[in-house]
């Protein structure tokens, strides 16, 4: 660093101290890019093609997907944005994937990803991670706890924009031993349902990118141009809803001082 007369300003001589680490790191990444250069390719093509196509392909696979809806519902369980935290690997891989198939739709080209960033939208996430609009409905037909439906009344017009953070902490269904298992379960089953029907051509894969808040049935008609897809997603809601039910009446059975 290059250091300056105590007479010179602090503003001044700060300005001059990073200097000489700005000039070697400019150096650095001239030569490292000077040399990718001299083999035909650059670092974003060389990183690209040796670290993202790889890992976009495995991100195809059926495991890759179940894994990660997993983790967001277990990282949502225990009061942690799911989403948020996994966004680098969602965003990084899945949307990028999705990008893709922006792009190939648009030039009249075949799809190359059958499963993208919003399918986890459309199909696992209905109103939220675990699918919490569908928690909602059946707490709205089946719950007698006056606590569950206050929460689920106030909670249901955000879930239908997949707004579910009243219900996550306000229920709470975080840390909370009832739900836990349909919290997961529900998503699980709802993405193999979705992705066996997307891999076997039932339904056709993501084509335009939308916004996560969009509600259910439009988000769905709008990605994929495609009515089946929205078939697809009120099948899942009915499994999901059916999964949730159950808890729902094991929980009329507890009062709410019994789980503080």
């Amino acid at each position: 660093t290059i250091k300056m007369p105590d007479s010179v300003p602090p503003a001044v001589a700060n300005a001059f101290t990073g200097i000489v680490p700005a000039a070697v790191a400019m150096y650095a990444v001239g030569i490292i890019n000077y040399i990718f250069t001299q083999y035909g390719t650059t670092v974003i093509e060389f990183i690209a093609k040796v670290l993202q196509e790889p890992l976009l392909n495995l991100s195809q696979g059926y495991g890759s997907v179940l894994i990660m809806t997993i983790l967001v519902q277990v990282f949502w369980f225990f009061g942690i944005h799911g989403t948020n935290v996994l966004a680098p690997i969602l965003d990084g891989i899945w949307l990028t994937a999705q990008i893709a198939n922006t792009n190939a739709f648009s030039k009249g080209e075949a799809l190359p990803y059958l499963w993208t960033r919003n399918s986890f939208d459309l199909y696992a996430w209905i109103g939220g991670a675990g699918s919490t609009l569908l928690l909602l409905i059946a707490i709205l037909i089946f719950s007698k706890r006056d606590d569950q439906r206050a929460v689920a009344k106030l909670s249901i017009a955000p879930g239908f924009f997949n707004v579910n953070e009243p219900v996550m902490f306000g229920m709470p269904i975080v840390l909370d031993p009832i739900y836990f298992i349909p919290f997961v379960l529900a998503p699980v089953v709802m993405v193999s349902i979705a992705y066996g029907a997307v891999v076997n051509g039932l339904v056709s894969p993501i084509k335009a990118q939308i916004v996560w808040s969009m509600p259910p049935f439009l988000n769905a008609l709008v990605a994929t141009m495609d009515w089946r897809a929205a078939v697809l997603q009120l099948i899942n809601m009915v499994i999901g809803f059916l999964i949730y039910v159950p808890f729902v009446k094991a929980a009329n059975k507890i009062k709410p001082t019994e789980l503080d």
